[in-house]
């Protein structure tokens, strides 16, 4: 069983339909990323699964129920965790207090601050430090241990790599490579391709809203995801 079936997903902005018929699965401890040009839908049709979108039309399993007709905050508390862009920690609040924030879900499970800081223990020394002092990379791994915080069984995170130093990427993907083999089932926008290669167990390139490109790692190249992100066929 799936632990996230979206299916024959659409939304709108306006009279603008940002999102068409879009459908992917995810099974435990796999990474899916979506690649696509600025503008292709990927933002939109994350915030649409977490419940922070209005839905067009679709389908939406978690863990084998249906959760396409709750709120999001509901879907929280079944399980879904969203990272957006650019973190939106809560700078003049410790990396603690922001980690205690994403217990409030009220979900049972293993995970705790103590347990984030044993998973993660580059956080632990940081444990009263401002997150909006810390640097870029740190905050990322702040805000996925928030996510984690709720008992997820699936994380959503929106531009991982955005603004950051390159030793940064690699500090965040550290941590979600940890959250993978823990189980969890990751839904990761990323820019870049040749990291989405190196990481991913399945990739779906976007393009204008729709699916241009539904392929593994190993069969294929930047070429031809960057070729598909603007609709064309890499030659």
């Amino acid at each position: 069983m799936s632990t996230l079936l979206a299916q024959n997903m659409s939304a709108t902005h306006g009279q603008l339909t940002a999102v068409h018929n879009v459908s992917l699965s995810l099974e435990p401890g796999e990474m899916l990323f979506l690649v696509g040009a600025n503008g292709a839908g990927k933002t939109t049709l994350l915030r649409t699964i977490a419940g922070d979108h209005v839905q067009g039309s679709g389908e939406i399993m978690l863990s084998g129920v249906d959760i396409s007709d709750r709120p999001a905050h509901l879907r929280a508390r079944a399980g879904l965790a969203l990272v957006p862009e650019g973190r939106r920690l809560f700078p003049d609040m410790t990396v603690r207090e922001n980690l205690m924030l994403g217990a409030s879900t009220s979900r049972e499970g293993p995970w705790s601050v103590a347990a984030i800081f044993e998973a993660f223990p580059n956080l632990a020394k940081l444990d009263r430090a401002m997150a909006g002092k810390l640097s870029g990379g740190e905050q990322q791994a702040v805000a996925i241990g928030r996510a984690l915080m709720g008992d997820p069984v699936a994380i959503m995170l929106d531009e991982v790599s955005l603004g950051l130093s390159p030793a940064a990427v690699d500090l965040a993907y550290g941590a979600l490579r940890k959250t993978r083999d823990m189980g969890l089932a990751l839904l990761v926008v990323e820019q870049d391709l040749n990291r989405a290669i190196r990481e991913a167990d399945q990739i779906i390139v976007m393009c204008e809203g729709r699916v241009a490109l539904r392929v593994r790692p190993q069969d294929t190249t930047v070429a031809a995801l960057a070729a598909a992100s603007f609709g064309q066929v890499a030659a």
